[in-house]
């Protein structure tokens, strides 16, 4: 049986869901199911999928969940990227669920430098990648 992994954050709009695109392109992603959640439900954030896009990596039609939508005894880990998500899973998760914190900041916004954005999304998403690769193991090279 597969390991059952949930990335979450605050909204469910940037950081768990990056980091459930890039587990897809892991060697070991079909070791494992992987779904995300945020503490709300946060809308679809046009950076977020702009960046992805950018590694041919398609988010623009994640549609956003949060805790309330899942079961907890559907996971045996959970990863949250935000204080808040962490605790939320902390309460949350099923007994001998286990629960990590992976610090990272939410991307800054520059309502007028749109390319310092971007510049602050690609950076977290790289942070997410690093930390995915550290724990679980190699990307997938595309040809």
């Amino acid at each position: 049986m597969s390991e059952r992994l949930l990335f979450t954050c605050t909204q469910n709009a940037v950081r768990s869901v990056i980091a459930e695109a890039l587990f897809g392109q892991l060697t070991c992603s079909s070791d494992y199911q992987v779904s995300s959640c945020g503490v709300i439900e946060g809308a679809a954030d046009g950076y977020a999928i702009a960046v992805m896009q950018e590694m041919g990596v398609d988010v623009s039609t994640h549609e956003a969940r949060s805790f309330d939508s899942l079961s907890p005894s559907d996971f045996d880990r959970i990863i949250s990227f935000s204080a808040e998500a962490h605790e939320s899973a902390v309460r949350w998760a099923s007994k001998g669920c286990k629960t990590e914190l992976w610090a990272v900041h939410p991307p800054h916004l520059d309502e007028r430098a749109r390319e310092a954005t971007l510049q602050s999304y690609r950076a977290l998403r790289d942070e997410i990648a690093a930390k995915l690769k550290a724990n679980f193991g190699a990307f997938v090279q595309k040809t």
